[in-house]
């Protein structure tokens, strides 16, 4: 009984985790919204509103599905840039206090013309987390923010195309967009881990018996 009582906890600890682990992003490897053919033109996608429209091309290193630059995961991506430089966003169901990590793949586009590179900006809610760049050959770069901290209940991220604006039809391609609760909050990451606490411990308690030595010494030199 015993055994069974410690295998059960065990297995809910690591559901726990797994739970904790899981992506909140819908459809981050724009993947959800099959279409015929090797591109599309979209104003809205699974999971993503946008300012404007968009791409999702085909990319595959199988099935024959070369035609454009071959997606990070899966065979499908969204290329910002369609009819001009675009925002995508997408409201995540987070909590308040939370801590988050961020990653995804960024690349330009390899046929953009004259080479020019592609950029853009990542917001985490109202916190501008900065300017991304990828030259046409760059090939998927992957990224990652972690500690993120959630304001409310709800956090937009958003992905702004900045990039090419000499070619703004082409390039800023985005992939594998992925967020990933830490399973704590801002005021318990400052709290100490227990191996922290475990070792201020055995430190209190080293103190303590040197403290007890020196006053037995004392005591027997008189």
């Amino acid at each position: 009984m015993k055994t069974f009582k410690l295998l059960a906890l065990t297995a809910l600890v690591c559901a726990s985790a797994a739970s904790s682990a899981a992506n909140i992003v819908t459809n981050g490897g724009f993947e959800a919204n099959k279409f015929d053919g090797s591109w599309t033109t979209m104003s809205s996608i699974t999971g993503w509103t946008s300012t404007g429209a968009f791409e999702v091309q085909k990319g595959s290193n199988s099935g024959g599905l070369n035609v454009f630059d071959v997606a990070y995961e899966g065979v499908q991506y969204l290329e910002l840039n369609s009819d001009g430089l675009t925002t995508v966003s997408q409201s995540l169901h987070t909590t308040a206090g939370g801590l988050y990590d961020l990653s995804f793949v960024f690349s330009g586009r390899s046929d953009t013309p004259s080479g020019a590179a592609s950029s853009m900006e990542v917001f985490w809610g109202n916190l501008d987390l900065g300017k991304i760049t990828a030259a046409a050959n760059s090939g998927w770069v992957a990224y990652d923010f972690s500690n993120l901290q959630a304001l409310s209940d709800n956090t937009t991220l958003s992905f702004k195309s900045l990039g090419p604006t000499s070619a703004s039809s082409y390039g800023s391609y985005l992939d594998a967009v992925s967020v990933n609760s830490l399973g704590k909050s801002a005021a318990a990451s400052t709290v100490p881990e227990p191996a922290t606490l475990a070792s201020m411990s055995l430190g209190l308690g080293m103190l303590a018996f040197a403290s007890r030595r020196r006053k037995t010494a004392k005591s027997s030199g008189k």
